[in-house]
């Protein structure tokens, strides 16, 4: 049988991996490169590059040279979905990079947005297991209904969710596994490929990567001090098809650590009770701050999602979802198709501490370490002329901050991981394919004071380095 010329070229890339010249991790040359290389046309090596990506030698996004994976270990083809490439725009593995992060033993770790593991109330966890393990094993390690348990969802909503003035009815609460699950399921309720949903520029990488994942098309709007600028929305709105929703974090914005001004919230609200045009609020860091949720509002066509991942562990995996009891339906029918349920013991320890510990204390503690931790990272910021912070922000985990370099943040990112220093580059926080380049995202919620002002330095010295 002929061979044809795309499985020629696939085949002669294929063999450059196995013998190991290629390793995983390097980016393949580019399709004019390859085209010139092997004397074929563009479309031709495109067809070899789906053909590579099916066999799992690499992974690939349009308008993009492929990324290798390594020799595959599949016996044969197997064509994979539109919904599994990784985006053009997003770098792949960022997210296994990120999770990979949180377990890293580097000394100097800006990487990972986590909190500070000595905020852990452990002493409360042993008394709420030791309680947990009373009880018959059916109701602890059993199945439990895929809108929650409803203890869970009642402590969720009089412990946790009526701190942040914001009371909604049982049948609007969904117990989700951590909030980018929640978002995860309204997207794929809303979203078809080509769909628009419009977005802050930069935003939480994880957002993004959902929501490239099911194919949307991703509208930026740009922020400043004062979050959002809502004045724009308009304007995109009009660009191509009507958008699904808007997506924003009101309140500590990641990456940026800016929160959405009074003036801002009200106008966000108005534009979307006037076009219709639903907004998800991810609230992930709202108990950060004392005004309640944009979901808050009376009338207020918001979805809303929280978590207890950044106030209290993110390994326990428990989120919130809050809207009409008829989409809450729905989402629910598409959770039966990923997880069934939120684990039942995870639910339980949530529950056990919001009913059980003293939440004020940890949150009033939690906001004054985090606080306090920025100020330090600020300070440190001051005294260099390599590292420019997009704002001064006073609540959250992060500072978003521009490099005074030619090196790019993906260079600096490679040579700080061999001097024990991690930090998050910024281009996955972008809206675009080349938002962000010159950006870094400095987690400090994990770093105690001393490590956040020597590593800060140290990170410093890399970029004059390399200026």
């Amino acid at each position: 049988m002929e061979v044809k010329a795309y499985e020629r070229v696939a085949d002669k890339i294929r063999q450059v991996i196995e013998e190991g010249s290629i390793n995983p991790g390097d980016i393949l040359p580019s399709e004019r490169q390859t085209a010139e290389r092997y004397g074929v046309s563009r479309s031709t090596v495109r067809r070899a590059w789906r053909d590579l990506e099916s066999m799992g030698y690499i992974v690939w996004a349009d308008q993009s040279s492929p990324t290798v994976v390594g020799p595959s270990a599949w016996p044969h083809k197997v064509e994979r979905s539109s919904m599994g490439r990784v985006s053009s725009t997003s770098q792949p593995g960022f997210l296994s990079d990120l999770m990979q992060a949180a377990v890293s033993p580097a000394r100097y770790n800006f990487e990972i947005g986590m909190p500070d593991p000595d905020l852990l109330p452990v002493a409360d966890f042993q008394r709420i297991m030791h309680e947990l393990f009373s009880y018959p094993s059916r109701d602890v390690f059993g199945y439990s209904p895929t809108t929650g348990l409803t203890r869970v969802r009642q402590a969720l909503r009089e412990e946790y969710l009526a701190r942040r003035q914001f009371e909604p009815g049982m049948d609007q609460i969904l117990v989700t596994a951590g909030s980018l699950q929640g978002l995860d399921l309204l997207t794929r309720l809303w979203v078809k490929p080509g769909d628009v949903v419009i977005t802050e520029n930069p935003t939480f990488a994880g957002a993004l990567h959902v929501f490239r994942a099911h194919g949307a098309q991703i509208v930026g709007i740009p922020i400043d001090a004062e979050g959002m600028q809502v004045d724009l929305l308009e304007t995109a709105a009009r660009r191509g098809h009507r958008p699904k929703f808007v997506y924003v974090q009101p309140i500590a914005q990641n990456p940026t650590g800016v929160s959405l001004s009074p003036v801002r919230r009200r106008l966000l609200l108005e534009w979307a009770n006037h076009s219709g045009i639903p907004i998800i609020e991810d609230d992930a860091y709202g108990f950060l701050a004392d005004h309640p949720p944009l979901a808050a509002t009376p009338g207020a066509m918001v979805v809303y999602l929280n978590t207890l991942s950044k106030i209290l562990s993110p390994g326990i995996r428990v989120g919130c979802l809050v809207a009409p009891p008829d989409l809450i339906r729905q989402l629910v029918s598409l959770k039966q198709l990923s997880d069934l349920h939120t684990s039942t013991l995870s639910q339980l320890v949530a529950e056990g501490w919001l009913r059980m510990g003293d939440v004020d204390t940890h949150i009033s503690r939690a906001r004054a370490i985090y606080a306090s931790r920025l100020k330090t990272a600020l300070k440190v910021l001051e005294t260099t002329r390599v590292l420019t912070p997009f704002t001064k922000a006073g609540l959250g985990f992060y500072l978003f901050t521009r490099l005074e370099t030619d090196a790019s943040a993906n260079y600096l990112h490679q040579e700080g991981s061999h001097q024990d220093l991690l930090f998050a580059p910024g281009e996955p926080f972008g809206a675009g394919p080349s938002d962000f380049r010159q950006w870094i995202r400095i987690a400090v919620g994990a770093q105690p004071t001393a490590q956040i002002e020597t590593g800060l330095r140290r990170l410093a010295r890399l970029v004059e380095h390399h200026t």
